[in-house]
């Protein structure tokens, strides 16, 4: 499929203009989703971190406290007294142990625990602080010293977070992963909730120097106290979220109490929390909550029991991330669009006047002068408003008005040619006609007179007027078929008729030459509707050409036939000789006026010697009739001879016929020759 200028100048300006600004701006809306993602992705980071930094902060504090309330000195002087006491043997553990469930806080060794200086305390702190549901204080056996209330056993020293604190004897914080204690005290006031366990060496001296280990303090703190601790941390973003406490392995710490979305992290971002610890990731499989990021809590000076390393994790919805984005994706979209389809209609505006329309009037200036409007110019470019201007297409418009101002002087310079070469024609012509009528008239009338005319003399000047007359005669005849001066008498032919009377008068010049005919004419002939005088020129002039260049003793051959054309059936006169035939390089100009196809200084005249040659006007006459006739001519030639063609279309009587003795009918200029 060929395509026009306009749809290859609309291709280029979309190929190098609008699709890089549209992939330019489908880039820059793809870089500004990730950039957004990469941004929130970060800030949720650090908000984990922050919420991180926090609760260790809020740990950090509970030490603090309980460092403090351990250090009063009435404190140290209650825990050194409890080990001057020598230590229970098992059976002693043993029995205490077993009627514990029995004892009530006002008697015996309960009140004693609950009611001393240190368990005031402490209870006093609980009062003020409902985070701490339960506290109890051992000494170095394990013994229970002081509590805020009755604890599910006594002796300590076999429970694991005991025996971790207190480090064979050098005291180690700890605290304890997210557990269920029935003895802890909710701040609804129920026994039994999630709590984890600080758990802290208490030392008769602040000095690391000196002091030595005299007791173990465990605060049980709520659990969802800590898990409101990460909602109190502000942020100034505004998307709703998700914050919750997961151990290394991903589950969340609180179980089916927490406000975690999820028990348990996907694989991919607990695979990620295990690996790095702090960062961030998009996971589609949990829906609503694609953007996580985590941080892990650092507990200085805890010991955590083993597995229980804990991560804040932070999560919101990808659409909510995305939201804004895809909001301002849209505007830029939109203005991208406006702008892109106002560089595109600025784009087709330049085209179409600076090049479409140019081009356009350009085409209608070469029209015109296919037309014949010789005078038509394109438009200047000097004023504003000029469809050409400085460029490429204006010269192209001013050199077309050039070659149109050359063109048209070119046309009148061969018109005035033409004429002049017409009127040297009729000019030379009548100037001929009178002395040539003078000689014959006057060679006709000695060769009658009785007196000492030389006979031969007479024969020789009456040939000579012949040929100079048969010239002046073939001259007006080439002139009346170019300018279509004359209009044929249409008559419908004997075909048959004609060919034998034109080869009767040339039988004489055969004999001369020894030369034999084969004439073949076709009985079925179609009627044929043409001017009988120029078919008779036509075909004297090809057996005159064929006479002259078959040699001595040749044939010259005549075929009328019937034949079937493009534009249907036709006759065909076909004259051929034994000549030589004719050159290839005379060919495309076998039919111009006086070409004869030899050098003027070996040209050899005559009537009918062989090779002899005239004026070369006689195939031009013959190529001038036959397509006044609506005929065609064809040539074939080789070294063996040469055979020319004359097609005449056959049919019904034409409307410009002019019967038998009518007057001639007018000629048809528009007649052109059929397929040959």
């Amino acid at each position: 499929m060929r395509l026009g200028i306009r749809a290859k100048l609309v291709g280029t300006l979309l190929l190098a203009g609008i699709l890089p600004l549209a992939l330019a701006l489908g880039i820059i809306l793809v870089s500004v989703v990730e950039l957004r993602v990469q941004s929130k992705g970060r800030m949720y980071r650090a908000l984990a971190e922050q919420q991180a930094a926090h609760l260790s902060l809020v740990l950090a504090a509970q030490i603090e406290l309980a460092d403090a309330v351990n250090a009063i000195p009435g404190t140290i002087d209650v825990l050194e007294k409890a080990n001057t006491v020598p230590p229970l043997s098992q059976e002693q553990i043993d029995k205490i142990e077993a009627a514990w469930p029995s004892y009530t806080p006002d008697k015996g060794l309960l009140q004693t625990i609950l009611n001393n200086r240190l368990s005031q305390r402490w209870k006093a702190v609980h009062d003020q602080q409902s985070r701490f549901s339960e506290v109890i204080v051992t000494d170095i056996t394990g013994r229970l010293i002081a509590a805020t209330d009755k604890t599910s056993d006594y002796f300590q020293a076999d429970e694991d977070w005991w025996k971790i604190c207190y480090d064979n004897g050098k005291g180690k914080p700890v605290m304890s992963s997210i557990i269920f204690d029935e003895s802890a005290i909710s701040p609804e006031g129920k026994r039994g909730t999630m709590v984890t366990d600080l758990c802290m060496p208490i030392y008769s001296s602040p000095d690391p120097r000196t002091r030595k280990l005299i007791g173990i303090c465990k605060m049980s703190i709520d659990a969802t106290w800590i898990v409101r601790q990460l909602d109190m941390h502000a942020s100034a973003d505004e998307l709703p979220r998700a914050t919750w406490l997961v151990n290394e392995r991903g589950e969340a710490l609180l179980g089916d109490k927490s406000s975690a979305p999820t028990q348990k992290l996907p694989p991919k971002a607990a695979q990620r929390l295990k690996s790095d610890g702090e960062a961030w990731l998009i996971d589609d499989e949990l829906e609503g909550y694609e953007v996580m990021a985590f941080a892990p809590v650092e507990r200085s000076r805890l010991v955590m029991d083993p597995g229980q390393h804990w991560s804040i994790v932070v999560a919101t919805s990808k659409s909510l991330v995305l939201g804004q984005v895809y909001r301002m994706a849209w505007r830029i979209l939109g203005l991208g669009a406006l702008l892109i389809a106002a560089c595109f209609l600025g784009g087709m505006r330049i085209i179409r006047r600076g090049i479409i329309k140019p081009l356009t009037t350009l085409r209608d200036g070469v029209d015109q002068l296919k037309a014949g409007n010789r005078s038509f110019r394109l438009p200047e470019s000097r004023t504003p408003d000029a469809i050409f201007g400085e460029d490429e297409i204006g010269r192209l418009a001013r050199d077309f008005n050039l070659m149109a101002q050359q063109l048209e002087t070119n046309l009148e310079r061969i018109e005035v040619s033409d004429a002049m070469k017409r009127q040297f024609i009729d000019l030379a012509s009548h100037e001929l006609r009178t002395p040539v009528t003078y000689i014959l008239g006057a060679t006709q009338l000695a060769q009658r007179m009785n007196g000492h005319s030389d006979p031969a003399l007479l024969t020789r000047i009456s040939s000579k007027a012949q040929r100079l007359n048969k010239i002046v005669e073939n001259m007006f005849k080439l002139l009346a078929a170019d300018h279509f001066e004359r209009s044929p008498r249409i008559v419908q032919l004997d075909l048959i008729a004609i060919v034998q009377g034109v080869c009767q008068e040339h039988e004489p010049f055969l004999h001369e030459r020894h030369q034999t005919w084969d004439i073949h004419v076709a009985t079925d002939l179609p009627p044929v509707w043409a001017d009988p005088e120029k078919i008779r020129d036509i075909i004297s002039n090809l057996i005159s050409n064929a006479i002259r260049f078959s040699p001595d003793g040749g044939i010259v051959a005549v075929r009328v036939s019937k034949v079937d054309a493009i534009r249907g059936p036709a006759v065909e006169i076909a004259v051929s000789d034994t000549g030589p035939g004719i050159p290839a390089a005379d060919l495309p100009n076998l039919f111009q006026p006086f070409f004869t196809g030899a050098d003027v200084a070996r040209h050899s005249s005559g009537d009918y010697q062989y090779m002899s040659r005239g004026m070369g006007l006689g195939l031009s006459v013959v190529k001038r009739f036959v397509e006044l006739l609506g005929g065609g001519v064809a040539v074939e030639t080789s070294s063996k001879g040469t055979a020319i063609r004359v097609r005449l279309p056959s049919g019904p009587r034409p409307e410009n016929a002019s019967g038998a003795g009518g007057s001639p009918a007018a000629e048809s200029e528009s007649a052109k020759p059929p397929g040959m």
